[in-house]
């Protein structure tokens, strides 16, 4: 997965003057000064000094490099590869600049191309008429390997060293390298740079005569490369894994809506060998508390499919809210995954991503906003456990006015401990002798909680969904059990605040208003007060535009007066404003019900003879929803 570091703003932030808001945004783009960091833990942050600037930044935040996101602290200890330029978005709060987001590259723009001259079997890539070059490869994934730097990798989980259209390229480690066969460059087809690969389960070689581009450090008077694409178009056999997929541009609009700032979209930009199969973009959520990631599609493409092109694809989300921001996306193709002898994990690519939009004032004059950093999952939320067991929780200080309230509350792991006596030695005044005292510490053992959520539901846009779920293990009493839903995928919705011993919650789910289906994922986390141990399970709400609602007949009455007097209560999930209710008697004529409440209905007439049945139906404008619910025998009053 690779980074362009470009984290935008329309305007860089004036100098504070009388008047100037408490709170307004901050970008910068330069060369990096000083680092200091504040504190012993690996998600400790610190510091940094940038083109005059001194920027706080907040404790739990990741560095963002070409292929890796690392700790404030790491970075600051490990081999940078300087002089550094970087790029900090964030806000001025008070007087203190405080940063949300951290890029740093060597030069960002730093990127060339040329020829291949020769290649050497330790992975030296000599160009014509310029320099050598390595990949920079630190688990030997496309060469012999390198580890000067190895915050700069390559990407050697998503493929960052590609042919065209995304195939993975090697430099062979020896004449018959089995991992880099010279059978996947095949000379005997009619165009020996636009073939369909023989073995899609295995890189293919770069060659002497090949076109690259790509981007690098210099290190050690060596160019160390961490993206590589040569122009050779290789393909896959249309419909079947392994097939791959390149991700070019992954560009997310922070949506703000003050009508003096511009609406941001995002954008997603890619190729593929495969032109023939559809490519799905999806968030990949992450739990907080464990790191467990799930994946909430938000869109998908066809790419151009003309034999021997390029296989590019986009998508765009045009005004539509692509719901909670992440920190990485995952783009599928739909011929499926499949792990490659390379150790590759074919048809997906995982991209964080390259370009954060946020607004862009549209009125002169108008106050800039602050960069909004709330609806971006792990900012707000926490990345998760790191590799250490220490949890990432939200940044902290939070780079804006007020903090949001995190979905989650992640304690950390509770372990057991044994009983300790601490035996001070007596103490002797003019009067007494104080007798020592004995301290006993408690040992507190973890509760292993089973967490249910319930199962996924898909059901109709606009209805009233309830969610409820339990904790399953035996013997653990209910009144030592807090409960608490969030929201931790898709477009954010408002749920009910429920007391702390509530295993239920409810919320309306707006209409779905796109041609896909909308996911949307919620988390129930459990904690066992007595040992403070938590564990959670999660559940995704699907609202399409084909499910039905369930209509219950609730009051079906006649009685004689007034020439016949009929009156008819309905109560359906379908609660959205826009749902209305139809109902007919036997086999007359539908007549528009009156609203008496979300999702209840009610209809009375006089003049009307008794009538055998009854028959309801929700409507969203004039398209039905479902074929409605008959009620046979009417009450008599």
């Amino acid at each position: 997965m690779l980074l362009s570091f470009r984290l935008l703003v329309a305007a860089l932030t004036p100098t504070l003057v009388v008047g100037q808001p408490l709170v307004y945004p901050f970008t910068v783009v330069g060369i990096l000064g000083s680092v200091n960091v504040i504190g012993t833990d690996v998600n400790s942050g610190g510091s940094v000094s940038v083109s005059g600037y001194n920027i706080r930044i907040p404790d739990n935040l990741l560095v963002d490099f070409p292929a890796a996101q690392v700790p404030f602290a790491e970075f600051a200890a490990g081999d940078r590869a300087g002089p550094n330029e970087v790029s900090i978005a964030g806000n001025v709060v008070g007087e203190i600049i405080i940063a949300g987001q951290m890029a740093v590259s060597q030069l960002s723009l730093q990127a060339s191309n040329g020829i291949i001259e020769s290649l050497s079997f330790d992975g030296a890539i000599k160009l014509l008429h310029g320099p050598t070059i390595r990949i920079n490869d630190p688990r030997a994934r496309y060469s012999s390997g390198t580890t000067a730097v190895p915050m700069f990798t390559a990407d050697d989980e998503n493929v960052s060293i590609t042919s065209f259209g995304g195939f993975p390229m090697c430099v062979p480690r020896s004449s018959d390298d089995p991992l880099c066969p010279q059978s996947n460059r095949p000379t005997t087809v009619p165009n020996p740079k636009n073939y369909i690969v023989p073995n899609p389960m295995l890189m293919a070689p770069l060659k002497v005569g090949d076109y690259i581009e790509f981007s690098y450090i210099e290190f050690g008077g060596e160019l160390l490369c961490y993206a590589l694409t040569a122009n050779v178009g290789i393909y896959t056999a249309a419909g079947t894994a392994p097939g791959f997929i390149l991700v070019e541009d992954a560009l997310i609009g922070v949506i703000d809506n003050n009508p003096d700032v511009e609406f941001a979209r995002a954008r997603f930009v890619g190729y593929t060998t495969d032109p023939n199969t559809l490519v799905s973009i999806y968030a990949i959520d992450i739990n907080p508390c464990t790191g467990a990631e799930s994946d909430r599609l938000i869109g998908s493409a066809t790419p151009e499919n003309v034999a021997g092109g390029r296989s590019k694809w986009e998508w765009r989300s045009d005004r539509q809210d692509i719901g909670y921001y992440t920190r990485n996306y995952r783009v599928k193709i739909a011929s499926g995954q499949k792990l490659t002898t390379n150790g590759i994990l074919s048809g997906q690519y995982v991209q964080p991503v390259t370009e954060w939009i946020f607004p862009e004032v549209i009125t002169p004059g108008a106050v800039n906003p602050p960069l909004d950093f709330s609806g971006i999952g792990p900012l707000a939320n926490g990345f998760g456990p790191y590799s250490s067991g220490k949890i990432f929780r939200q940044l902290t200080p939070w780079p804006g006015a007020t903090p949001p309230t995190p979905i989650s509350l992640c304690p950390n792991p509770v372990t057991s401990v044994s009983v300790t006596t601490e035996i001070p030695e007596p103490t002797k005044t003019e009067t007494e002798v104080v007798a020592a005292t004995t301290t006993v510490v408690p040992a507190i053992t973890t509760v292993p909680l089973i967490v249910d959520a319930g199962s996924d539901q898909t059901v109709r846009g606009g209805v009233r969904v309830t969610l409820s779920g339990a904790q399953t293990a035996p013997n653990i009493p209910a009144e030592d059990l807090t409960y608490k839903w969030s929201q931790i995928g898709g477009s954010i919705i408002n749920i009910d605040i429920a007391p702390s011993d509530a295993r239920v919650t409810t919320f309306n789910l707006p209409v779905n208003l796109g041609t896909t289906n909308e996911v949307r994922e919620f988390l129930l986390l459990i904690t066992h007060v007595p040992s403070n141990s938590v564990a959670n399970d999660t559940i995704v709400i699907t609202a399409d535009k084909t499910s039905i609602d369930h209509p219950v007949i609730e009051t079906f009455t006649w009685q004689s007066k007034q020439s016949g007097t009929v009156a008819v209560t309905v109560r359906t999930e379908l609660v959205d404003a826009s749902a209305s209710m139809k109902c007919r008697f036997g086999n007359g004529a539908e007549v528009l019900m009156t609203r008496a409440g979300p999702g209840v209905y009610t209809y009375a007439a006089r003049s009307t003879p008794r009538p055998a049945s009854v028959t309801v139906r929700s409507y969203f404008g004039t398209v039905a929803v479902g074929a409605g619910v008959t009620r046979t025998g009417v009450t008599l009053l």
